[in-house]
């Protein structure tokens, strides 16, 4: 077996691989990305796929990022490990551990002081891998997951339009605000936010919304659709989940339920800054509502449990999901705080 990196003509050989292994635990899902297998990595500034080779034979890929995030106070350089697959034929025989090595080595090389990782709940057996490389836990967020069923009402508050060029240092220096303090966050500029748009599949400014009022930018939301970039298959569900459908369903309070078969059309909400939740609240309820029309199922982010933009979701079905931040230090001198965390929706 060799490990290299991923190049363009790899792209259907990966899809394939990728159609294999599903992912997820209380909702167990094909995800697999199209049209282009890269296109999730593409958000972040710099990105790498890694395939472990059989011969001509793909038969394992993970992709890694590096972020330029503040962790004890002060600005350094992280890596982000994600979209691990290995084929079926080929487990336990420790693809997946020379594929993680592989990423840390390259992260490390590249000055990385950390590497870290999401695992949804449940997911038992990616906890015991990664902790045995030396992982370990260092926070449960979650991931509300909010049920599109109908038209909701928005206060009436501002005035709700696509962000500008001449928006962007404002709503920067909004998004700085919104997550001073959190280790892991990103601080954003002009330039960055522009670049980001740019360089983002299936994103453009028209994704990034800001609430106005007398010339105050109160709130932005930005929403990457997902189904633009992926195809996510229902492959079953949890008997919490079962139940949770069974609840909706008997109770009218949806028509039907996701099962087996479905296609699910996601939006993923980034990036997230406000005043006050309440702000924020006529961003959601209005991505809600434009979700509507296009047939989307779900919206969802990631945060700390008892953060106040949960306040902004008032009114909605919301199922939330634990989700484990595994974190390695790769240099000495580095040790994380008990401050709360920022983890970027693209890390979805």
């Amino acid at each position: 077996m060799n490990i290299r990196e991923a190049v363009p003509k790899d792209n259907k050989e990966l899809q394939e691989l990728q159609a294999k292994c599903p992912q997820g635990t209380t909702l167990v899902v094909s995800t697999v990305n199209t049209p282009d297998f890269f296109a999730r990595g593409k958000a972040y500034e710099s990105y790498k796929v890694f395939v472990a080779c059989e011969g001509q034979r793909i038969i394992g890929s993970a992709a890694c990022a590096l972020r330029d995030v503040i962790v004890a106070g002060k600005i350094n350089q992280v890596g982000y490990v994600f979209q691990a697959f290995v084929s079926p034929d080929a487990r336990r025989k420790g693809v997946a551990s020379q594929l993680l090595q592989q990423r840390e080595d390259y992260l490390s090389q590249q000055g990385a002081v950390l590497v870290y990782t999401l695992i949804i709940e449940g997911n038992l057996p990616s906890m015991q891998h990664v902790e045995k490389r030396g992982f370990n836990l260092h926070r449960t967020l979650v991931m509300p997951a909010l049920v599109v069923r109908k038209e909701m009402n928005a206060p009436s508050m501002g005035r709700i339009r696509p962000v500008t060029s001449k928006d962007l240092a404002t709503v920067a220096e909004l998004l700085n605000e919104t997550w001073q303090g959190f280790e892991f966050h990103e601080s954003t500029s002009a330039e960055a936010l522009a670049q980001f748009i740019n360089r983002t599949p299936a994103y453009s400014s028209d994704n990034l919304l800001v609430l106005e009022d007398q010339g105050e930018i109160l709130a932005c939301l930005g929403f990457w659709d997902w189904s633009q970039i992926m195809r996510i298959t229902v492959k079953a569900l949890s008997l919490k989940m079962r139940m949770i459908g069974f609840f909706l369903t008997t109770t009218r309070i949806l028509p039907e339920f996701l099962k087996p078969g479905d296609i699910m059309k996601q939006i993923m909400l980034t990036p997230i800054g406000f005043k006050d939740p309440l702000h924020l609240a006529v961003l959601v309820r209005y991505v809600n509502n434009q979700a509507l029309l296009s047939g989307i199922q779900q919206i969802f982010c990631i945060c700390e449990r008892d953060h106040m933009l949960l306040r902004s979701m008032k009114g909605f079905i919301r199922v939330n999901t634990a989700m484990h931040l595994y974190v390695k230090l790769l240099q000495q001198n580095i040790s994380l705080s008990d401050k709360p965390v920022f983890i970027d929706g693209i890390d979805m």
